[in-house]
């Protein structure tokens, strides 16, 4: 919200439980940030001129401005570069906080449309973006039909889905792990 020019923060929208579920979700560091925007200095949201970037995720997050943090697609802008967590000093790990809040988000399918998608694709096939379609164009250049990745060795693919259905996704997926 914006007052004459100036950001407001409506903290009447802080859930306290929200934090505790973030901490729950792999973000046990989050009360440590002191808000120093050294994240900041290195997430390329910030530099590309977003307005919703890691020290105002971070922030709003130690808030617990769900709906804030729910509704905004800013997390899911995040490169997962890391550059936040090497550079800050207080070792809260913010990319680990980004999927905190992510994974929240799809407990209650707060999140964009691809993400279900490249999600599904990653379990079935061990791609985000799986390249379907491509087959035919692959032969003609002398490559293999599918590329020299999980998806060409089904014994290595059905591994990695037992490792996937030991993790959050299992609970979370918003499609069953079969």
């Amino acid at each position: 919200m914006e007052e004459g020019g100036v950001n407001v923060i409506d903290l009447t929208q802080a859930d306290e439980s929200f934090i505790k579920e973030l901490v729950e979700l792999g973000a046990e560091e989050l009360r440590e940030c002191i808000q120093c925007g050294k994240c900041a200095s290195t997430c390329p949201m910030a530099l590309a001129g977003l307005e919703f970037f890691i020290k105002r995720i971070i922030h709003a997050a130690n808030l617990g401005l769900r709906d804030v943090l729910l509704e905004d697609s800013s997390v899911w802008g995040c490169q997962s570069c890391n550059r936040c967590v090497e550079i800050c000093p207080m070792d809260v790990k913010p990319y680990e906080v980004i999927q905190a809040v992510r994974r929240a988000a799809m407990k209650v399918e707060s999140c964009p449309a691809n993400t279900y998608e490249g999600l599904r694709n990653l379990y079935r096939f061990g791609h985000a973006v799986y390249p379907k379609g491509y087959e035919e164009r692959r032969k003609k250049v002398g490559l293999p039909e599918k590329p020299p990745t999980a998806i060409s060795f089904d014994e290595l693919r059905k591994k990695y889905q037992e490792v996937l259905k030991q993790t959050i996704l299992e609970e979370i997926a918003p499609f069953p792990l079969d």
